[in-house]
């Protein structure tokens, strides 16, 4: 069933037809309200894929229609149901610079799994100007290293990634410890890393709390550890320990920093 459906995550609601075909999902966890008016509205077949196909029908160069038909079809089925969407608004004479960015994205992307081969990907990024929807194109560029198991390449595409972020001052303290932790799964890039998870630390709100404070710190831990530099990151695990003492977790990393490997 999850393979027929194309499941990714749970939990998924799959809504079908008297014949088995899906019409519309949803995913991940809803509040109580927020999940039944999502009921009520699949039920009602308001906005459902049958019911957008046919408002697509009465206007077929509505670039909204369009994209919520593709990204629906693509979540169900897969980006390759959704390209003649995508390749129709692609082509619309008028349509707003960002949908039609997200177009070609999903083009270039589309070419690049279907040839195994990420140049189109790699194109898109070096050419695009629109600065919102980068951030999808190098994920996504990313993420299509990660598949091929291409350490070197994928490591370096978060590094620009993260430096691009960071260009139009929309760093994170949660995409710089995503990035930090990465690289020490990879063992690549760490230097820079432990410059980006000191840049997420100092990104911190104030009032933070200690669970969270800690889990950013224990990056920073891993990173010195890998890099060698064993007392630093004890002295981290130290301070993860006493914001968050109850969590063992925090004393098996400072046990594992002390045992020599």
């Amino acid at each position: 069933m999850s393979k027929r459906f194309n499941i990714h995550s749970i939990p998924s609601y799959v809504f079908v037809d008297e014949e088995g075909n899906e019409i519309d999902r949803i995913v991940g966890y809803r509040p109580p309200a927020e999940y039944l008016a999502e009921m009520t509205r699949i039920r009602n077949g308001i906005n459902t894929v049958p019911d957008l196909v046919r408002q697509l029908q009465e206007d077929p160069d509505n670039a909204d229609l369009l994209v919520s038909l593709a990204g629906k079809v693509e979540t169900m089925s897969g980006l390759q149901a959704a390209m003649t969407y995508w390749e129709i608004l692609f082509g619309l004479e008028s349509v707003e610079p960002l949908l039609h960015s997200t177009a070609a994205l999903k083009m270039a992307l589309y070419h690049a799994k279907e040839n195994q081969d990420p140049e189109t990907l790699v194109s898109f990024i070096n050419n695009e100007t629109n600065t919102e929807v980068l951030p999808k194109a190098y994920d996504a560029l990313r993420n299509f290293y990660r598949g091929m198991k291409d350490n070197a390449a994928e490591a370096d595409t978060y590094r620009r990634y993260v430096d691009f972020m960071s260009g139009v001052q929309k760093e994170t303290s949660g995409l710089l410890n995503g990035y930090a932790w990465r690289m020490t799964e990879l063992d690549l890039n760490l230097e820079n890393a432990l410059e980006r998870i000191n840049q997420g630390i100092a990104l911190l709100a104030e009032d933070e709390g200690a669970r969270d404070k800690a889990q950013i710190m224990d990056t920073k831990g891993e990173v010195l550890w890998k890099l060698g530099r064993i007392d630093e990151a004890v002295a981290v695990m130290d301070e993860c320990i006493v914001l968050q003492p109850e969590d063992s977790y925090y004393q098996e990393q400072k046990t594992k920093f002390q045992t020599p490997s």
